[in-house]
């Protein structure tokens, strides 16, 4: 994340607690859903292991994590998805008119 204010690791019986970035929250392991557009295409990937923020839901990936994610992205076409989805599209032009 950004170079802002971290705020510290706080001690716990078994060791430190990790901290969210952008709130303070504790984080914990968990599974979270990627968003990622790529090349005009949307690439949706469940259940990645992260660390997830349990005040705001924010997702932070190991460097292991994010080498692997590097590795599928640039070879994802190889790969058969699971299902497909529809995803409507709007524009901000016609639709922010209120």
């Amino acid at each position: 994340m950004g170079k802002g204010f971290q705020y510290p690791r706080v001690k716990k019986m078994s060791g430190t607690v990790d901290r969210c970035d952008l709130c303070g929250g504790e984080l914990r392991s968990g599974k979270t859903t990627l968003e990622i557009w790529r090349n005009g295409e949307l690439i949706v990937l469940q259940d990645v292991p992260a660390d997830v923020c349990q005040q705001c839901g924010e997702a932070y990936l190991s460097a292991e994590m994010s080498g692997k994610l590097g590795c599928f992205l640039a070879e994802h076409h190889r790969y058969r998805p699971e299902r497909y989805i529809a995803v409507p599209e709007y524009s901000a032009a016609h639709t922010m008119t209120c």
